[in-house]
């Protein structure tokens, strides 16, 4: 299941304006020495004149300057495909620190271990990020939930083990972090090396992972799905089901900027190197959308890999309707049991709509073009 927030910036123009120099004498009545010459004072516009015998400044109107436009600001528009990459982050970032801001009063519901450990700055980072994501959605946990940090494997196996879980804490995932998750409540990390953040190179560290994996239990209490398989595996029976690219893609994006927002960075800054955490593979990222639905089995890439495609897939679903609403799709799902019903009821538009405007605007917000297509199981390349 492994796999930041940008506020909107405002281009502020400096306007030089090139006024005609002047002197200290210009001024009604002085003397100037060419017929014809202008020059401007204190916004005054002044004529070099012949008065007699002498030449001199005669004063006229206000000299007029232009000044910039003022920047117009329009209001995204739902599903639009007239946008960029920094027009659709920036409007998902500004909806979820909207929906952020509602969650300041929330109570937690959440239980937090913690082993004493000398990698203190990765601690820290995902402290900070197990702290957030438990402000933010521990509620949806009616049994509450759990999160364990140790130093052992052994140390973090026994602590979930008194909170209800058996299991080896041995996932890998990058340099000095493995972790495990379970089906309902409880996650577990084992940290055996150091790292600090960097906004410019944000998931190296583990918070966003911590955040990511945070919100998958998320998802299963929302849909109240907690013990099966909640994604479409070409099976009859699951056809139903969530999106390869929804159930990774939300996550994604949730870990970035929940990671991103516990340390005061930006989403933004990071956004290109998110992608940078795709497998070497020539078709990452190249099918269309709906190709991205299905996982066969246990691997991030069976048979296309849905993180980057989802996780942009689904800032532009939280740029067009909102971060709760984006949370809605799911908690629908409880009742309808089926994606695609929910989806619509929620979005207001198809998923069949939403597939052909996102493979519209793919390559605007950051993704290169179609040029792989499933054929059945196997993803080939488009000749």
């Amino acid at each position: 299941m492994k796999r930041l927030i940008a506020p909107v910036l405002i281009a502020c123009l400096s306007l030089t304006v090139n006024f005609p120099s002047a002197t200290a004498a210009v001024k009604q009545g002085a003397l100037c020495k060419k017929a014809g010459q202008v020059s401007t004072a204190s916004g005054i516009k002044y004529t070099c004149t012949k008065a007699g015998t002498k030449l001199v400044w005669k004063k006229g109107s206000m000299a007029k300057t232009s000044a910039p436009a003022a920047p117009v600001v329009k209001d995204f528009e739902a599903w639009s495909t007239n946008i960029d990459s920094k027009t659709l982050s920036d409007q998902a970032q500004r909806n979820f620190l909207s929906w952020v801001k509602t969650r300041a009063g929330e109570t937690k519901n959440h239980t937090q271990l913690i082993q004493a450990n000398p990698n203190t700055s990765r601690i820290s980072i995902l402290k900070k990020a197990d702290d957030l994501g438990a402000q933010l959605f521990s509620s949806y946990f009616p049994q509450g939930s759990v999160t364990v940090i140790g130093a052992t494997q052994s140390w973090t196996d026994e602590q979930l083990a008194k909170n209800g879980w058996v299991t080896k804490c041995d996932v890998p995932s990058m340099g000095g972090v493995t972790y495990c998750l379970d089906n309902d409540t409880r996650q577990g990390y084992v940290i055996t090396s150091d790292l600090t953040y960097s906004a410019s190179n944000p998931g190296a560290d583990g918070g966003a992972l911590l955040a990511h994996e945070y919100f998958h239990l998320v998802q299963r209490n929302l849909a109240k799905n907690p013990n099966g398989s909640q994604i479409k595996s070409g099976q009859p029976d699951m056809a139903n089901a969530f999106p390869a690219w929804f159930v990774e893609g939300s996550a994604d994006y949730v870990g970035f900027a929940v990671g991103a927002l516990s340390q005061n960075a930006t989403y933004w800054e990071g956004r290109d190197r998110m992608f940078s955490y795709a497998p070497r593979e020539e078709s990452i990222d190249k099918n269309a959308i709906a190709d991205y639905e299905i996982r066969t089995c246990c691997g991030n890439n069976t048979p296309t890999y849905p993180y980057g495609v989802g996780r942009v897939a689904t800032e532009y679903i939280v740029a067009s309707i909102g971060f709760q609403k984006m949370l809605d799709i799911w908690s629908d799902f409880a009742t309808s049991r089926n994606f695609e019903t929910s989806f619509e009821k929620v979005t207001g538009i198809s998923k069949e709509a939403f597939y052909a405007k996102f493979d519209q605007v793919r390559t605007k917000v950051g993704l290169p073009p179609v040029s792989w297509r499933l054929d059945g199981l196997v993803n080939k390349k488009i000749s």
